[in-house]
């Protein structure tokens, strides 16, 4: 009974977001018209090829804490863990929700699994950070970089930073990252008081993440020469989308060089994580039709490619994440409560 509530509350809230956004979803069927079908297929099939290269960063995690999973099994759980983030926006928490639910049924403790998730986190972000630091040196020199992209650049590096200092302190000072993660909340709720007037995290929850972050962390001290292997697919990870955005210009008739590929690239990834709405639907196909345009696009060009690039990154994995949350029969009562 509890499981028909759970996938009825989903089905009605994928309802409403499809709903909500239903204009794009049909800009993006009407542009989809227009291009060349050559191109379209092999920029669907590099997409599938993306989905396979974060879930080959997300396994590459697991190994990091001594899990071993399949890499079909990664697929699913990405695609379900995307699902419940888009559709109930938790900063994270409903992707790691799942896999944590997943981990319980196959005898993985909460707190290697929560460790896993958030290493994904570090090295996703760290491999943004490589591409964005080439992405806004050629912002600069192409008198591009405004203040919305330095602010939204501060604003993902400070949580990349942030991300990878805690892994260090984790790693090396595990006794302390509770504390400092408990710190940072109190910060948090502070900052947010005036506006949602409670707590934004709990500081309980956020204590029993430390404890449990910490106690995963260790495990990377015994598997230090599997560090480098999770860069590896998180560039790859980014590569994938940057040929899927050049191969999806080429079905346009406007092929970009690589300035513009890697430009486009930037700005849509850092729209999708400084954003208000859930991957940054509506804000990402804007910013990057007028970086476009500002590169020599032709603006009608541009919109098509921006909104042919969502399509395919966003709402084709959020499709496939309906049908993912099911197969993996996702029960959030599941939870494991004793830290690895």
């Amino acid at each position: 009974m509890i499981r028909k509530i759970i996938y009825t509350l989903i089905f009605g809230l994928t309802i409403y977001f499809v709903i909500r956004n239903f204009n794009e979803l049909v800009i993006i069927l009407d542009t989809l018209r227009r291009a060349i079908p050559l191109w379209l297929v092999l920029a669907l099939l590099t997409q599938l090829l993306w989905i396979v290269t974060i879930a080959g960063n997300l396994q590459s995690t697991y190994r990091l804490t001594g899990m071993h999973e399949s890499l079909a099994r990664m697929v699913l759980l990405i695609a379900a863990g995307n699902f419940i983030n888009v559709i109930a926006p938790s900063y994270g928490a409903g992707a790691t929700a799942v896999f944590i639910a997943d981990g319980h049924r196959r005898g993985k403790p909460a707190g290697k699994v929560t460790t896993a998730a958030f290493l994904y986190l570090v090295y996703d972000y760290l491999g943004f950070m490589l591409v964005l630091t080439v992405g806004l040196i050629l912002l600069q020199q192409h008198h591009l970089l405004s203040t919305a992209l330095i602010g939204a650049a501060i604003f993902a590096c400070t949580i990349g930073f942030a991300l990878i200092i805690g892994t260090i302190i984790g790693v090396f000072f595990s006794d302390r990252l509770d504390n400092v993660v408990a710190w940072l909340v109190r910060g948090a709720n502070r900052l947010m008081q005036p506006i949602i007037k409670r707590p934004l995290i709990e500081l309980d929850n956020a204590r029993k993440f430390g404890l449990d972050l910490s106690s995963g962390l260790q495990q990377i001290r015994r598997s230090p020469g599997n560090l480098l292997q999770p860069i590896g697919w998180a560039l790859a990870r980014k590569a994938t989308m940057m040929i899927m955005l050049y191969l999806i210009s080429l079905a346009y008739g406007a092929p970009f060089d690589l300035t513009t590929v890697i430009v486009s690239f930037t700005v849509s990834y850092l729209f999708t994580i400084a954003s208000v709405t859930p991957s940054g639907v509506g804000f990402v196909e804007g910013a990057m039709s007028l970086i476009q345009v500002s590169l020599g696009v032709n603006p009608a060009t541009s919109v098509a490619i921006a909104v042919t690039y969502r399509g395919l990154t966003f709402w084709l994995v959020l499709f496939y994440g309906f049908f993912a949350i099911r197969v993996v029969d996702y029960k959030p009562e599941e939870k494991e409560t004793t830290p690895a």
